[in-house]
């Protein structure tokens, strides 16, 4: 069998990726129309990656499919704030039940989003290629989600918890023709995470930070052809 690698290498602009980030979160705000934010996200992401080979992807998913997850997902972002609205906002009480609400949240908010995960991994069809199926479970999800969570209290972890779940998230990428790897580093996320932070910090180069941010994810993915 003829296996072949093939590099990818995302395209996007600055202004675009900040112009698509900021309408979906302005979408989200209003619960219901997260998921029409978060679908021309997904076209334009998908749309500019180039691959080494001459292949292209494109992205299928309709938001009709998935509104419901998004509106539960904003929900319960929202639930915290909601259940101390009233109370002092710099009360350690009012941070306490807070964190409660958020940890006992947590497997629900988990259990939400990996079917949105799985929807957009689906909907990714590559030419040529076709759509692969997403074989990640609930369980293994959660453990991977709790440790990086976990981990940014070590200001260090987190960036080989976040690309580790990455390879976990490609290790369960299934399809006939082709399958995916990540080959990103804990080390070079970790600078480029503090340098984002800045960049952040700036405010004026927030566009071109979610550019660097998209395109390094994109950036090392590796398709493996069959």
């Amino acid at each position: 069998m003829d296996v072949r690698q093939t590099g990818v290498r995302f395209t996007g602009g600055a202004l675009w990726a900040f112009g698509y980030a900021f309408l979906f979160l302005i979408l989200f705000l209003f619960v219901i129309p997260g998921a029409w934010g978060a679908v021309p996200f997904a076209i334009w992401w998908t749309s500019h990656l180039a691959f080494e080979d001459g292949g292209r992807a494109e992205f299928t998913g309709r938001a009709k499919d998935v509104w419901v997850l998004f509106a539960v997902l904003a929900i319960l972002t929202y639930l915290p704030s909601l259940a101390t609205m009233g109370m002092p906002k710099d009360s350690g009480k009012t941070q306490l039940i807070q964190v409660l609400m958020g940890l006992a949240l947590f497997p629900l908010d988990a259990a939400v989003k990996l079917p949105v995960y799985r929807w957009f991994i689906e909907n990714i069809r590559l030419e040529p290629g076709g759509s692969a199926r997403f074989t990640g479970t609930y369980g293994p999800y959660l453990g991977w989600a709790a440790l990086v969570a976990v981990s940014v209290l070590t200001i260090i972890g987190w960036a080989w918890a976040m690309t580790g779940m990455m390879r976990w998230f490609c290790r369960h990428i299934e399809a006939d023709a082709f399958s995916v790897e990540f080959h990103g580093t804990g080390l070079a996320l970790l600078w480029r995470g503090f340098v984002w932070l800045i960049g952040m910090v700036f405010v004026i180069p927030i566009p071109w930070v979610l550019r660097a941010m998209f395109g390094w994810w994109a950036d090392n993915l590796v398709v493996v052809r069959r």
